[in-house]
C-alpha cells in the first residue's frame, strides 16, 4: 500500500495542553469511519489523517473530543495565538507574598486570613483558565493535566479553608499559589516555543509569491499564485519569483535557484528550459507555462517533506504520550481509593480528607512540568552565550548517540557567494589592468559574478571607474565603453571573441574572460571559498570518531574540490532537496544516528529528516526554523559545541524527568498511607521543583574551549 495514494487531511487543532490530549484525539480520529491512520502533534498543534473520509466528519469528531479544528492551506501552519503573560504575572504577584506568609508559619489570625484571601484570588483569577479547560474535558468524558492540577489546587484550597474555619493552623494555602504559578509559567514557556513551530513551513511557503501575472492572449492579469493550474501561462519579470514550476515558452533570463538547489551561481534559462517555483530572475523576462500547481511544485514538495517528518513521532515522544494518557486517571483513582480506605478504617473527617488532599497535592505535576522548561531556559541561555541558539529540545535526546554528520557545502562549509580567487593577465597586460577593466565594465552589473569582481577591486583599494555605457547580454556577459573610450567585454570565451583560450579549468572554479578592444587581456577565476573554520571543524569531528559526509546541490567538481580541502572522503553531489532527505533517511535506516548541518531552504527536508538538525546562522529562515540548533554568525566551528550542549541538555532533561516520576512513585504511597500531611506534601512538592531547577542550573558550566 502506497501512502501517497491514500487521501490525506491535515488541519490545526486548538485546545490541547498535554500529551494526554494528543493521545486521546488520536484515538478519537482513528475511530472515524474510513480513517486508516491518525497522527496528532502537540508541538505544532496539527492533526494528520490518512483515509477515505470527509473533512467535516474529522472536524465534528475533533469538536466532540473537546478541541477546536482549524482550517489552513496545505503548506502552512495555523497562525499561533498571541502569548499572554498576564495570568503568569498575576499568579506570581499574588503567590510571592502568599508563599512568604505560608513558609513563615505565622500562627496569627491576620496571617491566616491574608493567606486565605490571596489563595482564593489566585485560584479564581490566574487559575481560572485551568478550571475552564478541565471543565471542557470533563463535559466530553475526558481528563488531562488540567484536570489533575484543578483537583489538586481545589483540594489544597478546600482542605486549608476547612482547617482554617475550624480554628486549626496547619493550612497549606501557599500550595495553591506555587502550583498555579509553576504550571502557568511552564505553559507560557511552552506557548512561546509553540508560537515559532509554524515558522519552518511558513518560511518556505514565503518563497512562493502571493500573486502571479497570468497571460491570456495579449492581456496580463494579476491572480493568486495558488489558483494557477497546469497549462496556464505566466509572465515573470526581473526581481520577481517564479510562482510555480513550469517550462519557458519565450524569453531568456539568468535565474537564481540557490534557495532550492544550493547552487550559488545563477543559471541561464531560455525557451524549453524548466524553471522551479521560488527561483528569482536576475535580468530579462520569461513567459512560463505552468507544469504543476503550487502545492506540487518544488517548494511545495519541500514543505510536504518537512510536514511529513514533523507529523511523525520519536520513540521517546510516543512513550511520553502513553504515560500522559494514563497518569491523570491513575492519580485520581489513587486519591479516591485513599479516601475510601481511610473511611473504611473508621478515621474521622480529618483523617479522610487530609491524606486524600496530600495525594493530589504531592502528585501535582509541578516538577514534571518544570523538568523540560527549566533545562530549556538554562541550556538555551548557556548555548546563546556560546553562539548556539536552541529551538527544539525534543530532538536533542539523540545527540548522545550521534555517529554521522551530513554537511551541506554552499553556505555551510563555504561562504555561499562567489569570490575572486585568481586574476590571470595575458599578452603583456598586468593583473591590475585586467581587474580594473573588468571591474569598471561590471560596475553596474547585478550578476553575482560581476558583483564579486567589483568587490575584489574595491577590496584592493581600487574604486572602479564609471563606464560611459553598459550592456548585459544574458548568458554571455557584459560589454561596456570605459571612460577612456575603450570597449571591454567580460564573459564567456565565445562572448569576448572567437579563439579565446580556456583558462583555469580547476574543479569548482568559474572562469570569466576579459577582452579590451577585441583582444584577450586576461581571465578572472572565481569560486565559493571555504569558511575559515571549516577544515579544523571537519578534522575535529573526525577526530572524535564521527563519520562526515558532504551532500550538496552543486556540481561534482565543486563538491570534490571542497571535500579535498576539508578532508571529507564521502561526497554526494547534484543533490536536490528530496535527494538530501532520502540520503539522511537511508543512513538512519542503516542504523546511523544522523546530524544534518545546512543553511538553505533546500536543506529543510534533510534537516527535518535527521535525528538532530543544525542550521547555519545567516542562512535561510526555513532552515533555521526547521533545525533544533542554529549556529550564530555562521561559524561552523560551533557544531562541536552544539553537540556537547545538546548531549548535556538532553541528559539533564532525562534526569529531571526521572526524578519527577520517581518522586511521585515514592511520595504518593506515603501520602495515601497517611504518613504525609498536606503541609509536608506541599514542602516536598516545592523541594522537588527546586531540585529540577537546580539540576538544570548545572548546564551553565557546560561549554568553553574544546567543546
Amino acid at each position: 500500500m502506497q501512502a501517497a495514494s491514500i487521501p490525506r487531511h491535515r488541519f490545526g487543532v486548538e485546545g490541547m495542553t498535554c500529551g494526554g490530549c494528543a493521545s486521546r484525539l488520536e484515538r478519537v480520529l482513528s475511530g472515524v469511519e474510513g480513517v486508516q491512520e491518525a497522527r496528532v502533534n502537540l508541538a505544532t498543534r496539527t492533526a494528520t489523517v490518512l483515509g477515505n473520509t470527509a473533512e467535516g466528519a474529522l472536524f465534528a469528531s475533533t469538536r466532540a473530543a473537546g478541541f477546536e479544528p482549524v482550517q489552513r492551506k496545505p503548506w502552512q501552519m495555523p497562525q499561533a495565538a498571541p502569548v499572554d503573560a498576564g495570568p503568569v504575572r498575576l499568579a506570581l504577584a499574588l503567590s510571592v507574598p502568599l508563599t512568604i506568609l505560608g513558609m513563615a508559619h505565622l500562627q496569627a489570625a491576620w496571617s491566616l486570613t491574608a493567606q486565605a484571601v490571596l489563595a482564593t484570588a489566585v485560584l479564581g483569577g490566574a487559575g481560572g483558565s485551568l478550571f475552564r479547560r478541565a471543565w471542557m474535558q470533563a463535559r466530553v468524558g475526558g481528563a488531562n493535566m488540567d484536570t489533575l492540577v484543578s483537583l489538586g489546587v481545589s483540594a489544597a484550597w478546600a482542605g486549608s479553608m476547612w482547617e482554617w474555619a475550624r480554628g486549626g493552623h496547619d493550612v497549606y494555602f501557599e500550595t495553591v499559589g506555587v502550583v498555579i504559578s509553576a504550571v502557568l509559567g511552564g505553559r507560557w514557556l511552552e506557548a512561546r516555543a509553540r508560537a515559532r513551530a509554524g515558522l519552518a513551513l511558513n518560511a518556505v511557503a514565503a518563497l512562493m509569491p502571493d500573486t502571479a501575472t497570468l497571460l491570456s492572449g495579449e492581456r496580463e492579469t494579476s491572480v493568486p499564485a495558488e489558483s494557477l493550474g497546469v497549462g496556464d501561462v505566466v509572465v515573470v519579470r526581473p526581481g520577481e519569483r517564479v510562482p510555480t514550476d513550469g517550462v519557458v515558452r519565450s524569453g531568456e533570463s539568468s535565474v537564481d535557484e540557490s534557495v532550492l538547489t544550493g547552487e550559488s551561481l545563477a543559471v541561464l534559462r531560455g525557451p524549453g528550459s524548466k524553471v522551479l517555483g521560488g527561483s528569482t530572475l536576475h535580468e530579462g523576462h520569461l513567459v512560463v507555462e505552468v507544469s504543476a500547481p503550487a502545492e506540487e511544485s518544488a517548494v511545495g514538495r519541500v514543505v510536504q517533506a518537512v510536514m511529513d517528518t514533523v507529523a511523525s513521532k520519536a520513540p521517546a515522544q510516543r512513550l511520553a504520550d502513553r504515560v500522559s494518557g494514563v497518569f491523570v486517571p491513575i492519580v485520581v483513582a489513587i486519591a479516591a481509593l485513599t479516601a475510601v480506605g481511610h473511611l473504611l478504617a473508621g478515621h474521622d473527617l480529618a483523617g479522610i480528607v487530609l491524606p486524600t488532599v496530600a495525594v493530589l497535592v504531592v502528585a501535582c505535576p509541578c516538577a514534571l512540568g518544570l523538568a523540560t522548561p527549566a533545562a530549556l531556559m538554562v541550556g538555551a541561555g548557556r548555548a546563546a552565550e556560546l553562539g548556539v541558539l536552541v529551538r527544539d529540545l525534543a530532538a536533542l535526546e539523540q545527540a548522545r548517540n550521534v555517529d554521522t554528520v551530513v554537511v551541506d557545502k554552499t553556505g555551510t562549509l563555504t561562504l555561499g557567494a562567489p569570490r575572486v580567487v585568481a586574476v590571470r593577465p595575458f599578452g603583456g597586460a598586468t593583473e591590475a589592468e585586467v581587474l580594473d577593466g573588468a571591474a569598471a565594465a561590471e560596475r553596474y552589473s547585478e550578476h553575482p559574478l560581476g558583483r564579486a569582481i567589483v568587490a575584489e577591486a574595491r577590496g584592493r583599494g581600487r574604486e572602479p571607474a564609471a563606464p560611459r555605457s553598459f550592456r548585459a547580454e544574458i548568458g554571455g556577459g557584459v560589454v561596456a565603453r570605459l571612460a577612456d573610450g575603450a570597449e571591454v567585454r567580460v564573459g564567456s570565451p565565445e562572448f569576448v571573441g572567437l579563439g579565446a583560450p580556456e583558462a583555469g579549468g580547476a574543479a569548482g572554479v568559474t572562469t570569466v574572460h576579459v577582452a579590451r578592444e577585441g583582444v584577450l587581456v586576461g581571465a578572472i577565476e572565481l569560486a565559493d571559498e571555504l569558511r575559515p573554520t571549516s577544515r579544523a571543524t571537519v578534522r575535529e569531528l573526525q577526530r572524535v570518531g564521527l563519520r562526515v559526509i558532504l551532500a550538496t546541490g552543486d556540481n561534482l567538481g565543486a563538491a570534490e574540490r571542497v571535500a579535498a580541502e576539508t578532508g571529507i572522503t564521502e561526497v554526494h553531489a547534484n543533490q536536490r532537496p528530496s535527494d538530501k532527505a532520502e540520503l539522511v533517511r537511508s543512513l538512519r535506516a542503516g542504523g546511523a544516528t544522523v546530524v544534518m548541518v545546512g543553511d538553505g531552504v533546500n536543506d529543510a527536508p534533510a534537516l527535518a529528516a535527521a535525528d538532530l538538525a543544525i542550521a547555519i546562522g545567516g542562512g535561510a529562515d526555513a532552515a533555521q526554523q526547521t533545525a533544533a540548533l542554529t549556529l550564530v554568525g555562521g561559524d561552523i566551528a560551533r557544531v562541536r559545541t552544539a553537540l556537547t550542549l545538546g548531549q548535556a541538555t538532553a541528559r539533564v532533561i532525562r534526569q529531571n524527568l526521572a526524578w519527577a516520576f520517581g518522586f511521585n512513585l515514592l511520595a504518593i504511597p506515603l501520602a495515601a498511607a497517611g504518613r504525609m500531611n498536606p503541609m509536608v506534601a506541599s514542602l516536598l512538592m516545592a523541594m522537588s521543583s527546586v531540585l529540577v531547577v537546580g539540576n538544570a542550573l548545572r548546564l551553565k558550566r557546560v561549554g568553553g574551549a574544546g567543546s
